[in-house]
């Protein structure tokens, strides 16, 4: 319900409602949001009970930024490590993702083919890197819940997918280097456009 904007940051939650909701006693709904809370998706204070956390315009930046700034690092691991079968993957991913941009007005559904490119991109990248990458990713999706970049700003899509045509060139070429630079101006372009995005919000929240 947090996730998909059912309740909003800000909302108290709770517990009786919530139990009668979900057809559940208090105790596992009092044990879902202290592990909720450990998940930063819930404040819980004291004579004030919990509340779903406030989404901080911050916060998405400075993750975003930090998985693209391991992302770059993955790329330059990944590229030597690329074989024809995972390069056909990446090609596909690709695809996938241009059908998406094409079929406009669904800017999750881009974020999902944008998250499988990149994970495509970086397979071959030593697993550690990618456990770590792959968490950011889950720490944003917790913080910005189902708020896209490509919702906010559908024309993002676009410039995100030609910077992605130049990256996979590069990465089948074999360029590490080349492709390093070029994640690392997509981590710019991206950061910019969330900017604008979270700018044009009612609030900064």
């Amino acid at each position: 319900m947090i996730l998909d904007g059912e309740l909003e940051p800000g909302t108290h939650l709770r517990l009786r409602n919530l139990a009668e909701q979900l057809g559940l006693s208090i105790q596992p709904i009092r044990d879902a949001i202290k592990m909720l809370e450990r998940d930063g998706m819930v404040d819980s204070e004291s004579h004030r009970g919990a509340t779903v956390t406030q989404i901080s315009g911050d916060a998405v930046i400075e993750l975003i930024g930090v998985r693209l700034w391991l992302e770059i690092l993955a790329i330059k691991e990944a590229v030597p490590r690329h074989t024809e079968a995972s390069l056909k993957e990446v090609e596909k991913a690709l695809e996938d993702a241009g059908r998406t941009v094409r079929t406009e007005g669904d800017g999750l559904a881009y974020s999902q083919a944008n998250r499988r490119l990149h994970e495509a991109i970086e397979a071959p990248a030593p697993p550690h890197l990618r456990d770590l990458i792959a968490d950011l990713w889950e720490q944003l999706w917790r913080a910005r819940r189902r708020m896209s970049l490509f919702s906010l700003e559908p024309t993002s899509a676009r410039s995100a997918q030609r910077e992605h045509k130049a990256l996979v060139a590069a990465v089948a070429r074999g360029d590490a280097d080349e492709a390093a630079d070029l994640m690392a101006r997509h981590r710019e372009s991206t950061l910019a456009a969330w900017r604008k995005a979270i700018a044009a919000l009612p609030s900064s929240e």
